[in-house]
């Protein structure tokens, strides 16, 4: 990092992060490229809708199926196009040291607010003296100490290890304010609920709809998930008023439309319901090795957001 760029890393690292942040879904070019016009526009229409942050390349974004010169090109493109970058939080995917350190350095030379890492996945057996070793080696190629703030990107469904208490005491006594948050993508509300006693001064987000009430209510940070990529409106106006209008039956609906993407492969679930909200049938595309949704799964999909009360564009109430 230049002077400058670490300059404006500890400017930025003052506000403290907050709201709802968009997993953002990645669209990609008939060719398999990240189409950046597609993904700029995108970006733009999350904080028009009210998105504090957008978190790109995570699970939601297909991240572990991108290169990391891929991201940082992207990345790059972006801040070219004019994305205000200290409002992204990229997220680390990889099992690699090398490539977990890459992404870690592009998102602080290229300014972004903070970085999302998730534990080594690959060998399921990892423990969390191992996963400590991981980040120590990781803040060693910066001079031992990382050059942006880390969110925890706890989702064990995915990556078969997570970060346990101790593991928190010990990255936080070890790495000091640089840890800032954690992302609880478990969806269970205990845990985030515990890991908000346990850290009030940590940013604890989670990563599902249904848990958001209960999270604010208990002073968390907010959520980093993937609904927001086609509901962010929504959810940003119950964040900014949780006992207002926007409140009245959202955990229901949210738990309608959580079930609904599940139910038809998550991720090619969101990229349809984008395609039919933008009337853009390219958010249709995936990376393999996913597949896009077949044409019967997108009308049963659309159907059961309709009965969550979703209005799509052109349809009458």
């Amino acid at each position: 990092m230049t002077q400058e760029l670490a300059a404006a890393s500890e400017a930025s690292n003052s506000k403290a992060l907050g709201g709802i942040v968009a997993a953002s879904l990645t669209p990609v070019t008939d060719t398999g490229s990240i189409d950046i016009v597609r993904l700029k526009s995108h970006i733009d229409w999350l904080f028009a809708a009210g998105c504090s942050y957008v978190s790109p390349f995570g699970s939601t974004g297909e991240g572990a199926s991108f290169s990391v010169r891929e991201k940082r090109a992207a990345l790059a493109a972006l801040q070219q196009a004019g994305v205000a970058m200290d409002r992204l939080i990229p997220a680390s995917m990889s099992a690699a040291l090398d490539d977990a350190v890459a992404t870690i350095a592009a998102a602080a030379d290229l300014g972004c607010r903070a970085v999302l890492i998730a534990p080594p996945f690959y060998y399921g057996a990892t423990s969390q003296d191992g996963i400590a070793a991981f980040f120590e080696a990781a803040a060693n190629r910066f001079g031992g100490s990382f050059p942006l703030d880390v969110v925890l990107y706890h989702i064990p469904a995915m990556t078969k290890v997570g970060y346990g208490v101790e593991l928190v005491e010990r990255l936080i006594a070890r790495h000091g304010k640089r840890i800032v948050g954690i992302k609880d993508s478990t969806g269970d509300r205990t845990h985030t609920l515990m890991l908000a006693r346990t850290f009030p001064n940590l940013r604890i987000f989670t990563g599902d709809d249904r848990v958001l009430p209960d999270l604010l209510a208990a002073g968390g940070a907010g959520m980093i998930g993937g609904l927001p990529n086609v509901n962010a409106i929504e959810l940003c106006q119950f964040f900014a008023d949780p006992n207002g209008p926007a409140a009245q039956g959202l955990r229901d609906r949210a738990a309608k439309r959580i079930v609904a993407v599940d139910d038809h492969g998550g991720i090619i679930a969101l990229k349809a319901v984008k395609a039919r909200i933008s009337g853009d049938a390219a958010w249709m595309r995936p990376l393999e090795p996913l597949l896009p949704l077949s044409p019967a799964g997108v009308t049963a999909l659309l159907q059961s957001f309709r009965q969550s009360q979703f209005q799509f564009p052109g349809e009458q109430d």
